[in-house]
């Protein structure tokens, strides 16, 4: 409580304008990024967003990368002067990422959005030492900076659920009526302005004080010890006895062990960079001993690793995510090798080679798009070629029969290049205009998805082969029926209520399966839905409708808006009678199997 006992509103405005004078450009990002998503919350469904969604990706560039440029600032004590210039070329190259971004993000440009954010925040980490010495004042830094994401999390949630608390209060205290929106709102902001003003008021910047300081946190050694070294140990058990199996059975790895290999891997480094300023203290020596033994235990892993990326992609190509996998995998060969053999044992070359090694992977000459196109591309045009698809480089629709397995690699292929990447690599093999075609096929397709599905289509029916009868699989589908008069908030529907003595509506959301006790006089009436089947029981009557048929009979009817007559079903008992109205009904169904997961029901009770 002495922390907090002489803090002033006065202090607290003097330290919030000292952080906006020490940070301005970064918290005029954070303030503009959560201003546009606040925007976005209000504006309506049908109104264009494309740009905005485009300004909130610009701004959570300029955040970090504006954090960086003060960083850089201060490591080479630039004048006001240089300060400003440097804000000028941030700014500059925001402009340019804006007009480089689609104009609607699509899966290429989103994760190379995502590898720049995280290169700066990678840069953000080692901008200020950028030289072999101030190894303890990174450290220091870095550990600062942790710290202060926890603590400015653990206050803006607090914060949030306070201010939570306080507008459900007057709801219900002063019925004061309040708009939904402000909850995701006053989130974003919690997050956005206030979360990042917090941060930035405890970021140190005296590099002379950072390698000067000496305190090591207590907690932090306790958590590495007990903790995060203890879940190395069990990943290393697991690893290693499934590579003995491997070696005794003489078979490749799973592709799922290279998720466990690079967790292992994150894991244990991240062990070892908490841990590194107290290694050479007395006591100590096992961290000494883990660090070396750590990085030996790791090398035969990392072939593990390579084993199983290389089983995927001999098998599949290289796709996107393989690509990933497999540059981190160099990057955690090249880390081994220099923690093993190197005299420095720099532990900022971690972050440095991590960055290089995501903008190659990203934006190099030889990028993750850029491989894994040509990778997929080639798989697509030997399988044409051993399939007797493809002659003389052109492709020809009226081949022989081809195996249903081939037409199905075939179609996954075109698949995936329809939905990452475009068919000009493709323009050459057919005898048609193959952009022209697709433009004139999906001339009245506006989503992605469809035109995705219009392309994926076309380019198959060019190769002589039919999507629908391509794979046996049946293929899971999305269902959703309205009742009309119900739809879109427009409750007009009018009911007749005179023959019955009481009217319910029930929910049942998420896995479609439930029970709710409803209180019908002194009958409690018991309603439960499970195995697409709706259950009631009143009266030690029970009573039951199968919604699977109900479901397939919609399914054949064109739209998702249906009469209350087709959603309309009466259940005759004995001791009652139950008429239910099914307002909403949603879930997937696949081939025969249908799997309800949302249901809205209105039911008119009847009882003696």
């Amino acid at each position: 409580m002495s922390l907090f006992k002489n803090i002033s509103l006065q202090q607290l405005w003097q330290v919030a304008l000292h952080t906006f004078f020490r940070f301005p450009m970064v918290l005029l990002s954070a303030i503009t990024g959560t201003a546009i998503v606040i925007l976005l919350i209000e504006l309506e469904s049908s109104e264009p967003k494309e740009w905005l969604i485009k300004l909130v990706l610009i701004s959570s560039v300029g955040l970090i990368l504006f954090f960086t440029l003060e960083l850089l600032v201060r490591r080479y004590k630039l004048a006001q002067r240089g300060r400003m210039l440097t804000w000028l070329g941030g700014l500059s190259f925001l402009v340019l990422y804006f007009f480089l971004l689609p104009e609607e993000p699509d899966f290429k440009s989103m994760l190379r959005h995502l590898a720049l954010v995280f290169v700066l925040h990678l840069m953000a980490s080692y901008a200020m030492f950028l030289n072999r010495r101030q190894e303890n004042a990174f450290w220091q830094f870095n550990k600062s900076l942790f710290l202060r994401v926890l603590t400015s999390v653990l206050y803006s949630g607090v914060l949030y659920i306070g201010l939570v608390v306080a507008i459900v209060a007057l709801d219900q205290l002063f019925a004061i009526q309040v708009d939904e929106k402000i909850y995701p709102e006053l989130w974003v902001f919690m997050v956005g302005v206030f979360n990042t003003w917090f941060f930035l008021a405890g970021v140190p910047l005296n590099v002379e004080e950072l390698e000067e300081a000496q305190d090591y946190p207590k907690g932090l050694k306790v958590f590495t010890q007990f903790v995060l070294l203890t879940l190395v140990t069990i990943y290393l058990v697991i690893l290693y006895a499934y590579f003995g199996k491997i070696v005794v059975q003489w078979e490749w790895p799973e592709g799922w062990v290279s998720v466990l290999v690079l967790v292992f891997s994150i894991v244990g480094i991240l062990s070892l960079l908490l841990i590194h300023p107290i290694r050479n203290l007395a006591g100590n020596t096992w961290i000494r001993t883990f660090s070396k033994w750590f990085y030996r235990a790791l090398f035969p892993l990392t072939i593990l690793l390579a084993l199983a990326i290389w089983r995927r992609v001999s098998e599949y190509g290289i796709t996107e995510e393989r690509y990933v996998v497999l540059a981190l995998a160099v990057w955690l060969l090249i880390a081994v090798l220099y923690f093993l053999f190197s005299s420095a044992e720099n532990i900022k070359f971690i972050p440095v080679t991590l960055s290089i090694v995501t903008l190659l992977a990203a934006f190099g000459p030889v990028n993750m798009f850029v491989v894994s196109e040509w990778s997929q591309v080639s798989r697509l045009q030997n399988l044409l070629r051993e399939n007797g698809i493809m002659e003389a480089g052109k492709v020809n629709p009226k081949h022989g029969p081809v195996e249903q397995e081939a037409k199905a690699e075939i179609s996954a292929i075109v698949d995936y290049l329809s939905e990452n990447h475009d068919f000009d690599s493709l323009e050459d093999w057919f005898t048609v205009d193959l952009s022209t075609a697709i433009d004139t096929a999906a001339i009245n397709t506006d989503s992605k998805w469809g035109r995705r599905a219009v392309t994926r289509d076309l380019v198959l029916e060019l190769m002589g082969l039919d999507y629908t009868t391509i794979s046996k699989a049946p293929v899971e589908r999305y269902f959703s029926f309205t009742m009309n008069g119900y739809a879109y908030e427009d409750k007009s529907e009018v009911y007749t209520i005179a023959e019955y003595d009481y009217v319910a509506e029930v929910l049942f959301s998420g896995n479609g399966d439930g029970r709710q006790e409803l209180k019908l006089g002194k009958n409690p009436l018991i309603v439960s839905m499970r195995d697409n089947s709706l259950y009631f029981q009143i009266q030690q009557e029970s009573l039951y409708l199968n919604l699977e048929p109900i479901i397939k009979k919609l399914n054949k009817m064109s739209g998702s808006i249906r009469t209350k007559s087709e959603l309309t079903y009466t259940l005759q008992g004995k001791q009652a009678r139950i008429q239910v109205v099914l307002q909403e009904l949603s879930g997937n169904q696949k081939g025969k199997k249908c799997k309800t997961t949302d249901a809205k029901l209105l039911l008119f009770v009847q009882v003696p």
